[in-house]
């Protein structure tokens, strides 16, 4: 089963690019996928220096050049699901946050092992009209054999397209943390979860095993 907390490199690769785009965002949901990618990996090519001396620079550069794109609050209330409604909104606020730094620690984390994987994807598909798009991509790994991911995009009320989601080998990243978390809010209450999320975010990279 593909396992999203250590295998989201992956993920973040399907966005990969080898041609350096524009920097400002296209109404074309797949050109967006790519200008993303080519500014986070180009970013990470130009840091090495000071991130072999400080690994945490990896999350500067997550905050930077990736988080600007993922319409966090979203996804952390796709993550929240049903919860959303009988939480106090104080509480509900509180957890975005959380969720947000720690989808950039988690990130950062993973980007630590780039490696510049071969990534292809679909020929574009028609999407005049619609507010979320499935961007397919095959990611090649030498050693693992092909793996299928599906770049989820949604298009705000600006009219700006926002990651959401990502789903590899058919498991979302939404569902997969909806699952994790929505028990022990259950049985310890959304504070348990909101506290762990803060621990796991205010990691150093330089734990990193």
């Amino acid at each position: 089963m593909f396992d999203f907390k250590k295998n989201i490199l992956l993920l973040l690769s399907l966005m990969a690019m080898s041609s350096h785009l524009h920097a400002n965002q296209s109404a074309d949901p797949y050109v967006f996928v790519e200008q993303v990618a080519t500014a986070l990996f180009h970013r990470i090519n130009t840091d090495q220096g000071q991130i072999q001396e400080n690994p945490d620079q990896l999350k500067i550069i997550v905050e930077q050049e990736l988080l600007p794109h993922i319409d966090h609050g979203y996804s952390a209330l796709l993550v929240l699901g049903n919860n959303t409604k009988t939480q106090p909104k104080d509480k509900v606020v509180e957890f975005i946050e959380a969720f947000k730094v720690h989808l950039i620690t988690t990130y950062a984390l993973s980007l630590g092992y780039y490696q510049n994987q071969l990534v292809v994807f679909e020929p574009a598909k028609p999407y005049v009209g619609k507010k979320i798009v499935s961007i397919k991509a095959i990611i090649k790994e030498t050693d693992r054999g092909d793996i299928d991911v599906v770049f989820k995009v949604r298009k705000n009320k600006a009219g700006q397209w926002k990651v959401f989601d990502m789903v590899a080998e058919g498991i979302s990243l939404i569902r997969s943390k909806r699952a994790e978390f929505t028990p022990v809010i259950k049985r310890q209450g959304i504070d348990a979860v909101i506290q762990v999320m803060k621990v796991k975010g205010a990691r150093s990279l330089k734990e990193k095993v």
